[in-house]
């Protein structure tokens, strides 16, 4: 890891190493590792928990190179922990890192038959499972050197303990400079594993490229470069970050700091996006995703010790799709597993899906979890029996706790007075529970590959027979599609989402199947380009498009289309999922949703409002989405102002839906990630047409605005429709989300 490009703050995330273990039976058959770096040793044990079972080995920070090059063993040692480690079997293998001190570097390796007998010691006294020697910053004139600590380390260390070498990645072949240091063929004559640190394709400097921390190219030719230098394939372990890099896109921020590539915890991108109402997107040609923020003005919120004030942001960063395109690798080329930098970075959905990504299979837990869509039921009341038949003489199977989740697989059977239901249990086990104890609701999941396909699916589940107009909105920059829903609505219309320059050939299918009279493009050339239209007039569909000089003038544009009234919904024009949230209630009531700067009124909002008299605006969102003098100035211009708002996004939604409960039909509920919510975006006429709302929740535990509504403002068990996979709203989080439901 490149130490002297990232600043070590409790957030940020640097190196990489790896060891091997027999694996347990619920560890992987490839090799799995992470470093421990950061959090209080407190948490160290649950770190670990947290990874269920993943791990065959943890590095921590017990060794380092001080300025003379010595052996420096350091505060993070605790011998508890490492009883603790070996009692579950997981080794503990330190790393030894000079943290890209080069002079401490050049002497602990002029140093290296003192410093490997030393560590040799501290491994024996402390009952170590080994070494991972880290050691960064060094040029090539001491690769030798390198080569020799290792032979060294391997002569002095007991053959049944690791001896393992963090490597640059070189997918360019570089022989000079630092990654020239690491000799890949001669390391590997010594090391049981080479761990290849597959990141830092950018980097904390202006000379960094704007993009990912390792894309998949990157990483597999990290891998590719390992295999060409002979290096044996069960000595390969391929490092990938849990970190980020941040760049800050319109110059400095207001104390004259540029930030460019700055590093970060992953934890920390959704709270950002979160609170500045941002979006998370996924770049299919690097397989990589990153999330994109504006920060008014006037606001502003610290990573570390860096002040981030208004302007406009992005962070490229490893979530469930970036990690599990990676985690692929291990098995196309037949090597030793993977790593990871590091523990307490990873977000809390990481270590559900893994262990089965870096598989290629679907572990049981996975299995268990993963119901689908279908009638489920929730269990209520407490050890309700489970039986083999529907019989109050039949085999009891176990007994089911409250709010177990089961999946309803046939018709009720009515035996000795009782009204009996076939279930299945998330681990497979079947049988039948009595009517009297089961709360059940549908469950629909609308989901693709990708967000176009998700809204051709969505478009084929909600207008099964043909429809006489589409609507299409660009599917990487949503902003037009959002106001364009309450369109579809008006003419019952799906909405498809299309590349900018060409259609998906999903979406070209779902398109031939409805065989509309009219298609309606949303947005200038610039957003959907005369190539997509030309495909569509080529196959004889009547073209509209409609757009503005820019999205403010596009939105006014589309409610002309849609008619106005009296009346207008007011969202924030910087991207946010707060006009996903109103879309339904938009839809239904035939409101158009207008965007507004943050701070002031477009002109073109404004001509509009005089224009046509209107009477009423509502504002959805905060004053963080949509400012105070946003409102006043709509005041002064004698409009009555109504705000329908919650501290952040998901409470907005909740707020939403309360806050026109009349007009909406809580009998069905649609939900969506408040983070990365394009894919939910064509789902909204679909809710439209039912009248349902659309709630925000994140990747993790339920927000407690969502909680509370799913509790209290709910008259009955209302059915459930999913929009997104499981990469945006996890196993987990739906299970927790099903349990909810009263």
């Amino acid at each position: 890891m490149r130490w002297n490009r990232i600043i070590l703050l409790c957030m940020l995330a640097l190196p990489l190493a790896l060891q091997h273990s027999t694996p347990t039976n619920s560890q992987s058959s490839f090799y799995n590792m992470s470093y421990l770096y950061f959090g209080a040793l407190n948490t160290y044990v649950d770190q670990v928990e947290k990874t269920k079972g993943s791990l065959n080995m943890v590095s921590p920070n017990y060794f380092d190179i001080s300025k003379e090059g010595e052996l420096d063993i350091t505060w993070r040692l605790q011998t508890s922990f490492i009883l603790e480690m070996q009692k579950r079997g997981i080794k503990v293998v330190p790393f030894l890192a000079n943290h890209w001190d080069k002079n401490a570097g050049i002497n602990g390796l002029e140093n290296r038959d003192k410093l490997a007998r030393d560590i040799a010691n501290a491994i024996d006294k402390y009952n170590l499972d080994g070494v991972n020697v880290d050691i960064e910053g060094i040029d090539h004139a001491y690769r030798d050197e390198h080569t020799d600590l290792i032979r060294l380390l391997r002569k002095y260390i007991p053959s049944d303990k690791e001896v393992s070498v963090a490597v640059a990645a070189n997918p360019n072949g570089w022989k000079l400079g630092w990654h020239g240091f690491y000799d890949y063929n001669a390391l590997a004559k010594y090391a049981d594993h080479l761990i290849i640190m597959a990141y830092d394709e950018s980097w904390e400097s202006p000379e960094s490229p704007i993009g990912p921390v390792s894309s998949l190219s990157f990483f597999e030719r990290s891998v590719q470069y390992a295999i060409n230098q002979g290096v044996p394939k069960d000595r390969i372990i391929a490092g990938l970050p849990f970190y980020g890099r941040m760049w800050k896109l319109d110059g400095p921020n207001l104390e004259g700091q540029n930030i460019t590539g700055k590093g970060l915890s992953s934890t920390r991108v959704e709270p950002l996006v979160n609170q500045f109402n941002g979006s998370i997107h996924f770049d299919k040609n690097t397989q990589s995703s990153y999330a994109t923020f504006n920060i008014p003005k006037g606001q502003n919120a610290f990573v570390g010790s860096t002040n981030l004030t208004e302007g406009d942001y992005v962070i490229w960063f490893e979530n469930e799709p970036s990690i599990s395109a990676k985690l692929s690798i291990p098995s196309k080329y037949g090597i030793k597993g993977t790593g990871s930098w590091a523990l307490y970075h990873e977000t809390p959905d990481t270590w559900d899906y893994y262990l089965s990504a870096l598989n290629g299979t679907t572990n049981n837990k996975e299995q268990m979890k993963r119901i689908g869509s279908g009638t489920l039921g929730i269990i209520k009341g407490s050890d309700v029996r489970l039986r083999s038949n529907a019989s109050l003489s039949a085999e009891i199977v176990q007994t089911l706790a409250s709010n177990t989740i089961t999946k309803v697989s046939g018709q009720s059977v009515s035996v000795d007075n009782h009204s009996w239901y076939p279930v299945e249990l998330q681990d497979g086990t079947s049988g039948y529970v009595s009517g009297s104890y089961i709360s059940k609701f549908e469950l629909k999941e609308l989901y693709g590959k990708n967000r176009y396909e998700t809204s051709s699916l969505i478009s084929n589940s909600g207008w099964e027979g043909e429809a006489q107009s589409v609507v299409i909105g660009r599917g990487d920059v949503p902003i037009d599609a959002l106001t364009g829903s309450v369109l579809a609505r008006k003419l019952n219309s799906p909405l498809l989402l299309t590349e900018s320059s060409k259609l998906p050939e999903n979406v070209k299918s779902e398109i031939d199947r409805l065989a509309p009279e009219i298609i309606y493009l949303l947005g200038g050339e610039s957003a959907i380009s005369d190539a997509v239209k030309k495909q569509l007039q080529d196959k004889g569909y009547e073209i509209e498009r409609i757009s503005g000089n820019s999205r403010y003038d596009t939105a006014v544009r589309i409610a002309d289309e849609v008619g106005i009234n009296n009346e207008l919904i007011l969202t924030t024009g910087i991207e946010s999922p707060d006009a996903l949230s109103i879309a339904p209630y938009a839809g239904l009531s035939q409101t158009p949703i207008i965007l507004t700067r943050p701070t002031s009124i477009p002109d073109e909002v404004r001509n509009i409002i005089e224009q046509h008299n209107i009477t009423q605006v509502t504002i959805i969102g905060g004053e963080g989405a949509v400012s105070g003098n946003v409102e006043a100035e709509l005041e002064k211009m004698g409009v009555q102002v109504v705000r329908v708002k919650g501290s952040n996004r998901y409470e907005t939604s909740v707020a939403i839906a309360r806050h026109y409960s009349d007009e909406l039909n809580f009998s069905d509920l649609y939900f969506a990630s408040g983070a990365s919510y394009i894919d939910a975006l064509p789902g909204s006429p679909l809710a439209a047409k039912s009248g349902a709302p659309i709630i925000l929740i994140n990747n993790g535990t339920l927000p407690s605005a969502v909680k509370n509504f799913l509790q209290n403002d709910l008259t009955a068990t209302p059915n459930v429709v999913i929009l997104g996979g499981y990469g945006v709203i996890s196993d987990s989080t739906r299970m927790n989300l099903f349990k909810m439901i009263k």
